[in-house]
This record gives structure tokens, sequence and C-alpha cells, in this order.
């Protein structure tokens, strides 16, 4: 299978990491902005922990759907356009939060969130291949990894800790405000990458991609990695603020600090540039798995070691994982990357909800093995993962580790 030669990058430097950092961490701070707030949203309006859930779910399902939006687009019109017209056009349904009255219009407007996020999420990995010379690729993926892990955190803090003094609906909408900011940093300070190799209809490439055995293992073990994840933080704040911890809104916001060791994250990614993310996938179900154990101790110091453990564990896994997807393939990686997120993100949308139901069930016990079973499964299909041959649509002439 013969491949078009991927064009030379260009000079991408610290003003391009710049404005993909500060996109990043601003863009995703809104997947999960009502994580932490969920018991006073649901109180708000009246709805138990299953319908809070699906403020999440909305959005998430919302990316998966909008993957196949902008990942083609990009393949056709280029990554910076893209980029730049979905994070402005993010601010219009971010500002109108604050003025919802009932649960219908906040899943409304979380699911039209949720549709423009991929103009980031879908295009900015890809970007980074095409922009940045290779053997900076890892680095750059991984700063970007790192700041959507700010993000999140700063996603969750921002309404927890503006709650109680402007309301829950306010506290989502200030959002509006980063992402402004960087759709202009976009703008501004991002050159425009080599156009890709002529893109295939997203049918074609849909079909293309749908053979590639890897880039499909890849998916699902991240996507039940990030199942297991995101449905355990979901009911995180029920736990945190029962008789077993007792905390106040601020103190579970203050809580999701934990998440900054993806921090560590570059050091994850050059790691596995140089090892090859196959071989180091696997380890990250297994090292999340003990996290959740320890986490379940009801002591509130192993309570925080173990979810900084688990939460690490599943950013490393989506970062080491998203730095394989373009190494899978050559052409169409717009749409690569569509597939990658759609797989991930919808078993991540059942996360909230599932693992709500099992806490309705069955309390902490009920979503812990939920969680862990999810796990079992990432593990095992990253280790097939790992044993797999290489597809023919991968990049022809190269053995992993394809980056150093």
């Amino acid at each position: 299978m013969s491949h078009a030669p991927a064009a030379s990058p260009v000079r991408a430097g610290a003003g391009a990491i710049l404005a993909l950092t500060v996109a990043s961490a601003t863009m995703f701070m809104i997947p999960y902005s009502t994580q932490a707030i969920v018991p006073e949203i649901g109180r708000s309006l009246a709805v138990g922990p299953a319908v809070t859930g699906l403020t999440i779910t909305v959005v998430v399902v919302g990316i998966a759907l909008g993957a196949w939006l902008m990942g083609p687009l990009s393949d056709r019109i280029g990554r910076r356009s893209v980029m730049f017209g979905s994070c402005a056009l993010l601010a219009v349904p971010t500002i109108l939060i604050a003025f919802v009255s009932g649960i219908v219009e906040l899943l409304i407007l979380r699911s039209l969130q949720g549709l423009l996020l991929p103009g980031l999420l879908t295009v900015a990995t890809a970007y980074i291949y095409e922009a940045f010379p290779a053997k900076r690729v890892p680095t750059v993926v991984g700063v970007y990894a790192a700041a959507l892990v700010l993000g999140g955190f700063l996603g969750r803090t921002i309404p927890a800790v503006l709650v109680e003094h402007i309301g829950w609906r306010e506290s989502l909408a200030v959002l509006a405000v980063p992402v402004l900011i960087s759709a202009v940093l976009i703008r501004i300070l991002l050159p425009v990458a080599p156009p890709p190799p002529k893109a295939r209809s997203p049918l074609r490439a849909l079909k293309a991609h749908l053979r590639n055995t890897p880039i499909l293992l890849n998916a699902f073990a991240a996507g039940a990695t990030f199942f297991a994840f995101v449905g355990l933080f979901s009911v995180l704040a029920y736990r945190l603020e029962s008789d077993v911890f007792g905390m106040s809104h601020t103190e579970v916001g203050a809580f999701y600090i934990v998440w900054l060791i993806g921090a560590l994250l570059p050091l994850a990614t050059r790691l596995a540039g140089r090892l090859g993310p196959r071989r180091v996938l696997p380890a990250f179900p297994v090292i999340a798995a003990a996290g959740l154990l320890v986490g379940s101790i009801p002591l509130l110091l192993l309570t925080v070691v173990g979810m900084m453990v688990m939460a690490g564990s599943l950013f490393f896994m989506v970062g080491v994982a998203q730095l394989l997807v373009p190494q899978l393939t050559l052409r169409d990686r717009g749409s690569a990357m569509s597939l990658h997120l759609t797989i991930y993100y919808l078993l991540g949308s059942l996360g909230p909800f599932a693992m709500g139901a099992a806490w309705s069930a069955a309390g902490w016990t009920g979503a812990v093995s939920l969680a862990f079973a999810a796990l079992v499964v990432a593990f095992v299909l990253a280790v097939v993962l790992r044993r797999s041959a290489p597809s023919d649509a991968a990049p022809q002439g190269e053995t992993e580790p394809l980056l150093s």
C-alpha cells in the first residue's frame, strides 16, 4: 500500500506550543465542569445522580459525534482553521448556560459544547505530527496532553470554588472567557501546517481504518480505561460529601488537585516514543487498578494517593494512545483520530450513567467493582495490541519506536 509523502513540517516553535497549550487547557475545562458540582445541580433542578451524570454523558457523546465532522473537515480545509472556528464558537453555548431554567435546556447546551470540542481534540495531535519535526513530536504531544489534564482540573475546581458565591449556572458560564482568549491565540500564534496527503472520502477512509486492527484495539483499550475513570470520578463527589469524609463543595473541588499528576505526561510520552507505545500501554490499566484498590480504603490520605495513581494512569494511557494513532496511518489522520475518539468517548460516555446507577444500587462498592472490571478489559486489549502485527495501513518502512 503506497502513501503520499508527508510534507516537511513548518518551523512551529514556542508560540505554537503556547497556543496549543492554552487552547487545550481552556477547551478541556468544559467537558467535566459539572462533575464536582453535580450534587448542587441535582438539588437545584430536582434530579438524581443518574440524571445529573447525563450532564457529562451528553458532552462525551457530542464529542464522539462531532469528531466525524471536525476530523474529516480538517483533512480537507486544514487543521488550524478548524481549531480556530470551533474554539470561537464554543463560547456561545457556554455563555448561554447562565440562563438555563431546567435540565433539558442544560443538556442541550452541554450537547452543543460536546459537538464543538472535537475541533481541537480530534485535530491537535494530527497538527502536531504535521507541523513539528519528528524528534519533537513526543514532547509536544506530552505537553498538549498535560494541558488537557490541567484543563480538566481547572474545569472541576473553578466551578466548585465559585458555586457558593455566584451559583452553579454562572460558575459554568464564566469558562467562556478563557475559551475566547484561546481562539485569539490560535489565530495569532499558530502557523498553518503543510497540507496533509490528499484525503479520501470519509466513507473510504473509515472503511480503511476499520480494517486497521491496531487502531481499533488502541481505541477500545483507551476507552475502557476512560469508562472506569470518568465514571468513578463522577460519583466520587457523592462519596466525599457523604458521612465517610463529610467534605464541602469547595473541599471536593480542591480534591481534584490529584489531577495535577498529569504534569508528568511529557515524561510518559517521551518514554513511549523511545520504547514504542504498544510496549508500555498494558502497564497503565494495572497501575490504575492498584490505585483504585488503595483509594477505596476509607482513609483520606489513602483515598488521595489512590485516586492520584488512578488519575495519572488514565492520563498516561490517553497521551500514549493518542501518540500511537498517527503512527498507524499516514493518510486521513483526522479521520483516524475521529474513529479513535468516537470509540474512546462513546465508551467514556457510558461511565457516568453506569457508575451513577451502580452507586445508587450498591454505593461505592458497586462503582468500584464496575470500574475494576473495565480496567481488566483494558489490560487484555492492550496486551493483544502489543502482540498484534502492524496493519497494512501503517507507515511503510518504519518499525516501532517511530519517534525518539
